[in-house]
């Protein structure tokens, strides 16, 4: 017997396999990002943080780029334990419809939440269905274009606005002593977001899903979140399980 099948056959099978969880979000605490910024994520620096404009911006732009970006040896004169300044810039990532956060990200969290469930343990294939089997997709206002993998911020029926704020700290490494100073774009409070996560269901429950869901929250996303930051609250979420077959 000859078949022809086409893409739309295939992903008609996959939802027929896959369990579908469908939600949406809005952040409660900022999201920082975490993504090293190249010329393009400088410049938006030195137009909404340093507020320059012509020349002068471009001549902000080389310096950053050519000297700010980088180590400096700061160790004080016969200082024996050398001690480096690090500078840099993260930004959000960022496509001409606004602000976005990858799949990825999301997978990650809802990952790491059933971890610390221990449903990986006690469900026997369970990571599988959820890694392997499963994927995240934008969903409603965050479906901004033709990139499954970019879920995009929001702020009602606009792109969401963001912010710029300095983060410090501290950690020692083969080279001794870091100072980290990254000045990072972050996203406020009530930036919202939705999303799709459809994966291979095994023995999970909708109480399963609800409570993976619950933890993810405080798991959060985006850097900076042993400083509690990244964390969103999941307004309403339809769960969709399909039965057994028998």
């Amino acid at each position: 017997m000859h078949y022809t099948l086409q893409l739309k056959d295939f992903q008609e099978t996959y939802k027929s396999l896959t369990a579908s969880v469908k939600c949406e979000c809005v952040f409660a605490t900022e999201l920082v990002g975490g993504q090293p910024a190249g010329e393009d994520g400088v410049r938006r620096f030195v137009e909404h943080q340093l507020e320059l404009t012509g020349e002068e911006a471009e001549q902000a732009v080389r310096r950053i780029l050519g000297q700010e970006i980088g180590d400096r040896d700061v160790t004080p004169t016969g200082g024996e334990l050398q001690e480096t300044l690090t500078y840099g810039i993260n930004v959000i990532r960022r496509s001409e419809r606004g602000p976005w956060i990858g799949n990825w990200q999301i997978k990650a969290c809802l990952k790491q939440a059933a971890s610390r469930l221990n449903i990986f343990v006690e469900q026997r294939g369970s990571k599988g269905n959820l890694s392997e089997g499963g994927v995240v997709i934008p969903y409603g206002d965050s479906q901004q274009g033709d990139h499954p993998d970019h879920i995009y911020l929001r702020n009602g029926t606009a792109e969401a606005k963001t912010t710029w704020k300095k983060f410090s700290g501290r950690v020692t490494g083969p080279r001794g002593s870091v100072s980290i100073i990254t000045d990072t774009e972050t996203a406020p409070p009530g930036t919202r977001f939705s999303f799709e996560y459809r994966f291979l269901p095994g023995r999970l429950t909708a109480k399963d899903v609800q409570q993976v869901l619950a933890l993810s929250m405080i798991c959060g996303l985006g850097s900076a979140k042993s400083f509690e930051r990244g964390k969103f609250r999941i307004e309403r979420a339809e769960i969709d399980i399909p039965e057994k077959s028998k």
